[in-house]
């Protein structure tokens, strides 16, 4: 039946002068729950628009030393007018899992538990998004979050733990990860991994969707979006894709921005939402529609990469074709993020219908960049600017509008940032930190973080303004992941150091280690030391005994503990 509290006495029929004892708690606890749900709806409503792989410089507001980048964004410049742009933003690990995990957790990537993208987010860990959940917040989830990541949204282990999990419906591990309602799925060549047949939500939509081909032939959007997606290991012909089976209509971003308007949609009115939209693109592969192609052909030049004699994922002009396009080049990155600008309108038109938009913090950024060709480089997961540096944008209630921040600053941070604006302190293991007090007006953010670390695999890197100078250090174990032409050689100890000048030397082509020996000793002490491979303070000291010739550092702490 209904709770007593669900069934508050009347104030004013009682039959008497002085209410029973009974009914006087139960006024008293009816009346704390009102002013509870009522203190809950004046919160703000959180938004966070998260495409997957857009770097920093793709944002409308950049251009490069190899020309202008026409970029077409006017939501996302609307967005910035509107609110704060930060022009350092650092993700915490540049590859999918690891950074979407530092963010669910609040903490830095060598202690997350999710080293690579073959894991699932540990749910020993508890997220930002639970401890919202618990402070009354409706928390949901669209796209591809990558917290289930290893185990491909539950699938390859038959969703062990959840009796009521199903292919497709993206339930594995939902509520446990701190969400009130969701519409999950896979990312771009993940949907394909079980092909011919799908597996997750996209894929099995796609399937139960008729189209026809230029030439009249009928098919599935499933079967037309491997076609497009070139899998030659299957047996489909190439011609099933084209301008009619490939479509707005049919492509996973737009789904994915559907299903972030259905669920705003269904979500109840009484609290305040939540919402976290992960797009799928700009992430490669660069396939795009006939229309979206058309749309940034023929005029615009887009420029080419630095320091890239390959040619790799090249610049120029693009040519229409009237068909979709599958090269892997910059115009096509270009169509997406314009196409993903339009898709944020969308959500937010959605969120402005429901009346929501002045109560609403909306923030745009990304979980990591992409190398675009620069040093010769494709994707991320590699310590240089184009990798590890995304947009990110802030607006909306008590954000001051048209600020732009030039610190660096911790995507990281966000979860600290969402949790301040619900009045919500972090859990104890969490090291997130708030922003809020850059979004202040003329905020110069005296108690946020001094420092910014980012990391994965080999290297390990620190960001940190000194002296009005964003110095970026970097040490690799080994060499540096696909390095720039001009980076130096892995020193006898094993390890490469680079200091780098970020706001004077974006591309990472200068190495100041050697001139400023004083500044790399002063941010390698900034490095994690402990996580997933110990201390890298102790590991990257190790160059500087090996070219003065004293003791390494870490052999000086072995023979120490010897003696003890």
């Amino acid at each position: 039946g209904t709770s007593p509290l669900n069934r508050c006495p009347s104030r004013g029929h009682s039959s008497s002068a002085m209410a029973t004892p009974r009914v006087a708690w139960s006024l008293i606890l009816c009346t704390a729950t009102t002013e509870v749900a009522a203190e809950t709806q004046r919160k703000p409503n959180l938004l966070l628009l998260f495409p997957d792989e857009w770097r920093y410089d793709w944002d409308g507001f950049h251009a490069l030393p190899t020309g202008n980048i026409p970029l077409h964004l006017p939501v996302t410049k609307s967005l910035a007018e509107r609110g704060v742009r930060f022009t350092q933003a650092y993700v915490p690990s540049p590859l999918c899992a690891p950074s979407r995990a530092a963010l669910a957790s609040g903490r830095e990537y060598d202690h997350t538990g999710v080293p690579g993208n073959g894991h699932d987010y540990p749910l020993w860990s508890p997220t930002f998004y639970s401890l919202l959940h618990a402070a009354g917040y409706h928390t949901m989830t669209t796209g591809k979050d990558d917290l289930t990541k290893g185990t491909e949204l539950g699938f390859s282990t038959r969703y062990h733990g959840c009796s009521y999990c199903r292919d497709g419906d993206g339930l594995y591990h939902q509520a446990e990860l701190g969400f009130s309602d969701g519409l999950r799925l896979a990312g771009k060549g993940d949907v394909l991994h079980h092909a011919p047949k799908p597996y997750e939500m996209y894929g099995l939509w796609l399937q139960n969707q008729s189209v026809t081909t230029e030439k009249g032939k009928r098919t599935t959007a499933w079967d037309a979006h491997l076609a497009c997606f070139a899998e030659s290991s299957l047996p489909l012909p190439r011609s099933n894709c084209d301008s009619k089976t490939y479509t707005s209509k049919f492509y996973e971003d737009d789904f994915t921005a559907a299903n972030a308007v259905a669920l705003l949609r269904r979500r109840p009115r009484d609290k305040p939402f939540f919402l976290h939209v992960s797009f799928p693109g700009p992430h490669p592969p660069f396939i795009v529609t006939a229309s979206m192609r058309d749309s940034v052909s023929n005029t615009r030049v887009w420029p080419d990469a630095t320091d890239n004699p390959g040619n790799v994922t090249p610049g120029g002009v693009c040519r229409s074709t009237g068909e979709p396009a599958l090269e892997r080049n910059r115009c096509n990155y270009a169509a997406e993020l314009e196409h993903l600008d339009s898709l944020f309108k969308q959500v937010l038109d959605e969120v402005e219908a429901q009346g929501e938009m002045n109560n609403t913090v909306v923030v745009v950024t990304s979980d990591h960049g992409e190398m675009l060709g620069d040093h010769g480089d494709l994707d991320k997961s590699k310590p240089w600017q184009g990798s590890i540096s995304v947009p990110l944008i802030v607006a909306g209630p008590g954000v001051v509008a048209g600020q732009v921040v030039q610190r660096p600053v911790a995507t990281l941070d966000l979860a600290g940032t969402f949790l301040d604006f619900a009045g919500v302190a972090p859990a104890p293991q969490m090291t997130t930190q708030s922003l809020r007090e850059l979004l202040q007006p003329g905020a110069n953010g005296s108690t946020y973080r001094g420092h910014v670390r980012s990391g994965l695999n080999n290297f390990r890197l620190v960001v940190k303004d000194i002296h009005g100078v964003s110095y970026k250090y970097i040490c690799c174990k080994g060499e540096c992941p696909e390095p720039p032409s001009t980076a130096p050689k892995v020193s006898s100890s094993g390890f490469m150091e680079m200091l780098i000048d970020v706001q004077a030397d974006p591309f990472d082509m200068q190495d100041l280690s050697k001139q400023k020996p004083h500044i790399v000793r002063q941010l390698r002490e900034l490095l994690p030391r402990g996580g997933y491979e110990g201390s890298w303070v102790k590991k990257c000291a190790s160059v500087d005994a090996q070219e003065d010739g004293s003791e390494n550092p870490a052999d000086a702490e072995s023979r120490q503990n010897l003696v003890v």
